[in-house]
Parts: C-alpha cells; structure tokens; sequence
C-alpha cells in the first residue's frame, strides 16, 4: 500500500489522475470534464446533497485490528434532479465505485424505475422526493423538473471487490508513531434517461484512511482515522 502521507512525488499524483478517470468509466463509461453537472445542455442532471453524508456515509465508520484496516463503510444519501425532460423521466441508474492505487471497486449500482417509482432494489434503503421531501411519498418521474433522494444502505467497501480489500489498506509493519495512509477516490454517477433524452452527472471526492502504531507500542494494535476532504 502506498504510504501518501509519506510519499507525495508527482508519480503518485499522475496515477491518481488516471485512476479517477478508470473510476467513471467504471461507473458507466468514461467522461471528459469531470465534476461538471451534465454532459448535456438540455436536458440536464445534477447531484446534490449532504457532504458528509456524500463523501462517507452518516457516520464515518472505519474498524481495525492489530494494524489492519477491517472495514470501510459508506451509508450515502444523494438528491438527483433533472430539467428540461419534456416526457418525464423513465429511469434514473446510480452507481458508486471507490478506488486507489491498487484498483477500482464498484460497491453500488441500482436502477430506480418509473414503472415502480416507490421501489427500493438491491442496496437503496429508500426513495422520496426531491431535497427537502424526504418522506415516504415516491417521487415523480414523469415531472419535467423533478428529482429523488436516494438513502442507500451502509456498505462495507473492503468487501465489494479485490482492489479495495482489508490487505490493501492495511500495513502491520508500521513502526512506532508511523503512519500509513490510503487516498481513496470515490466516484458517483448518476444517469438519467425519459423520453429518448439522456443526461449524465458525476461527481467525485476521496476519503484518506490512515493507520497509526503509536510511538512506544507498535505492537499493541493501530488506531484508525478518517479524514474526507
């Protein structure tokens, strides 16, 4: 595991670079300008909602044992919306991959439907309307502005695939008041289709996870922080 609190040199950030890119496409195909709200003018799409709750759940939740890294949950909640969709919206697909220098992971991907707007599949934990109504009402695909927020179910990302696992970002040979520090970039992306238009939206941020053996006890176990910017 690459150690980015002690190794900063340009390599690192070069292949970080490539790496959000392999991210999105991933996510549903690769994308040019990443962050921007739509790669459509009309209709358009967006992603919204509580930073936090964006970049690594409700409560930040990250477990270790002896110097390993046992978990990694994420419990997002986003709001989505579109505009300009003359025939409403019949499907709007989400997907979250988190990745680092060891590789990428898809740990969400759900289609939420019109045909059955109040369905929760797979790891969506609930669905309601636009920002600010989040209540048990469905919401409105065939609205030609609308939107939904999805809660999505807390999910163990070390256990959604082979790159971002408990061996990758742990390092139980950390000397005393060491640390060891992995970057992982998270990538949301969501499509929206009705109508024959389509808008496309993503949105990306990274959560460092960072082991410490404490000076004078390297061997009594780690202690875990999380720090997402």
């Amino acid at each position: 595991m690459s150690d980015h609190s002690r190794n900063g040199d340009s390599p690192d950030a070069v292949s970080r670079r490539s790496l959000i890119g392999g991210l999105a496409a991933v996510a549903g195909g690769g994308l040019a300008g990443l962050g921007a709200l739509g790669v459509s003018t009309e209709p358009a799409a967006a992603i919204d909602g509580e930073p936090a709750a964006f970049e690594a759940g409700d409560a930040p939740t990250v477990t270790s044992n002896d110097g390993r890294i046992e978990s990694v949950y994420l419990s997002p909640i986003l709001d989505v919306s579109w505009t300009d969709f003359s025939e409403g919206v019949e499907r709007v697909t989400l997907v979250l991959a988190v990745g680092s220098d060891a590789g990428v992971d898809e740990v969400y991907r759900e289609t939420l439907s019109a045909s059955d707007p109040s369905a929760t599949p797979g790891d969506v934990a609930s669905v309601g309307g636009p920002d600010g109504e989040r209540s048990e009402a469905p919401p409105d695909f065939g609205a030609v502005d609308g939107g939904l927020t999805a809660r999505f179910g807390r999910a163990d990302a070390t256990a959604r695939g082979d790159a971002v696992t408990s061996e990758t970002l742990s390092d139980a040979d950390l000397s005393g008041g060491e640390t060891d520090t992995t970057t992982l970039d998270v990538v949301f992306r969501a499509d929206v289709a009705g109508g024959g238009d389509e808008a496309t939206v993503v949105r990306t941020t990274t959560v460092d996870v960072t082991v410490a053996n404490p000076a004078g006890d390297a061997t009594a176990g780690g202690e875990v922080d999380v720090d997402a910017a």
